[in-house]
């Protein structure tokens, strides 16, 4: 952070030097050392909000430090004073959220506390898929069971439906290993504020815990994923607090077995003001593990009348209430 401050001066001294030459010898000398100086500036600034542009708006570096340096050095002095100001108010403030964020809470499902089939409850597969376009529908989703669903495919007798699952489960695996990959690339190498670390931080927990948690992988190699998921929300709690990242952790911990921890990060969670709705049906299910019935009993109490359309929760409910 420090040297972004001092990088951000360097531009100020640069541009304002050069000026003051141009003014006191309007000369071609002056001239030629101005235009030094500012393109000196315009491409040190250029390469400061490059970085900010590829991070929170995913532009490609070399595109984006090409369109900032052309702004700076072609519209002059105010457009190297105007990125100085944006670019310090972005690193003061708070960091911004990047475009299209994946809001994961949305997507958190349950796992319903038996998975055979029970009775009315429908088939995971097809008997016969004789529709290829119905099973394409199904690309569009990420989920546990529909990871499931095109690994039962690359058993089918149809070519065309193995190729399908092979290309789906293949590309969303790959895509969420390039994302970590570049993730880690910039956390290791780019001295990060506060606010951007944070933010990298927790995009990495939540990626590892889907690479995990959507089933790509076998349970031995998965655990690896899940362990780096516990080592980003560390990371990122150590910098701030975090509802979202407090919820994760208990998902994990839930996982994990370590029913305590989990109950603990589930309070913290709710304390932090995370909607209730979210976090009920886990932490309801981490006290039923440990057989702490007084407190689920009260808790169940507390919040009775919060819409859930979790079965785990509704059952629980149902019967302590």
């Amino acid at each position: 952070m420090l040297g972004e401050y001092i990088r951000s001066l360097l531009v100020i001294l640069l541009e304002t030097t050069g000026l003051y030459t141009l003014m006191k010898y309007p000369t071609v000398f002056g001239f030629i050392t101005y235009l030094f100086s500012h393109f000196i500036a315009s491409l040190l600034l250029a390469t400061m909000v490059a970085g900010i542009l590829k991070i929170f708006y995913k532009y490609p570096y070399r595109h984006a430090l090409i369109l900032s340096f052309s702004i700076f050095f072609f519209l002059g002095p105010f457009a190297v004073l105007f990125g100085v100001i944006v670019f310090i108010y972005t690193k003061i403030s708070k960091a911004p959220l990047p475009i299209k964020e994946v809001n994961y809470e949305l997507v958190f499902s349950a796992r319903i506390l038996s998975e055979k089939r029970r009775l009315g409850e429908g088939s995971l597969r097809f008997a016969k898929v004789k529709d290829l376009e119905r099973v394409v529908y199904f690309t569009k989703f990420y989920h546990p069971l529909t990871v499931r669903f095109f690994k039962e495919l690359l058993f089918s007798d149809n070519d065309e439906l193995r190729l399908l699952a092979n290309s789906y489960l293949k590309n969303a695996e790959k895509y969420l290993q390039e994302l970590i990959y570049e993730l880690e690339r910039i956390l290791e190498s780019q001295d990060l504020g506060k606010d951007v670390k944070f933010f990298v931080c927790r995009a990495l927990a939540f990626l590892n815990w889907d690479v995990y948690y959507l089933g790509f992988m076998e349970e031995q190699i998965a655990k690896k994923y899940l362990d780096n998921a516990k080592e980003y929300v560390i990371k990122a709690l150590e910098i701030k607090e975090d509802p979202s990242l407090y919820m994760l952790m208990g998902r994990m911990e839930l996982i994990s077995g370590v029913y305590r921890k989990a109950y603990e990060h589930f309070k913290r969670a709710l304390d932090l003001g995370m909607e209730p709705v979210k976090v009920l049906p886990y932490l309801l299910e981490a006290l039923y593990k440990l057989r702490d019935f007084k407190e689920l009993k009260q808790v169940s109490e507390k919040y009775r009348g919060t819409y859930s359309v979790n079965p785990k929760r509704m059952a629980l409910i149902s019967a302590w209430v």
